[in-house]
C-alpha cells in the first residue's frame, strides 16, 4: 500500500518538483496551494505525512499543524514537517515544536535528506 503525502506550499513550481520526486518513490501525493486547502485535504484524505510551508495564504503552517494535532484521529499520528525560510533558527525550531511539527527544514530544502526522513518516518 502506497503511503500518502500532502505537500502544502504557495510556490507552485517547488510543490510540483517535490511532488514528482515523492511520486517516483512510490508515494501517493496531493498538493495544496494554501493553508485552508491543506486543512480540507488533510481532513478528507488523512495522509501519513504532510510537508507544510510556514508562510502560506489562508492559514499559515503553524495554524495548520496545530489544527491537525488537535483533530487527529486516535491511533494515527501523521508526520508533520515544516518548510520555512524564517529566521532565527532557534526561535523557528521552538515555534515549530510548539505547533506540533516533528521536524523543520530550512529553505532551500535538501530534498534527498528530506526524502530519507519522510520515508523512515512513515515506513519505519
Amino acid at each position: 500500500m502506497r503511503k500518502k503525502l500532502l505537500i502544502a506550499d504557495d510556490d507552485v513550481n517547488t510543490t510540483a518538483a517535490v511532488a514528482l520526486f515523492f511520486e517516483a518513490h512510490n508515494f501517493e501525493v496531493r498538493t495544496a496551494p494554501d493553508g485552508v486547502v491543506a486543512l480540507q485535504l488533510f481532513a478528507a484524505w488523512q495522509p501519513d505525512a504532510a510537508m507544510l510551508d510556514i508562510n502560506m495564504p489562508g492559514a499559515n503552517g503553524y495554524e495548520v499543524a496545530r489544527h491537525i494535532r488537535l483533530t487527529e484521529r486516535s491511533g494515527g499520528r501523521a508526520l508533520l514537517i515544516a518548510i520555512t525560510g524564517e529566521v532565527p533558527p532557534q526561535e523557528v525550531a521552538a515555534k515549530c515544536h510548539s505547533a506540533g511539527f516533528d521536524l523543520h527544514i530550512e529553505k532551500p530544502a535538501d530534498v534527498k535528506a528530506l526524502a530519507e526522513f519522510v520515508i523512515l518516518g512513515v515506513m519505519g
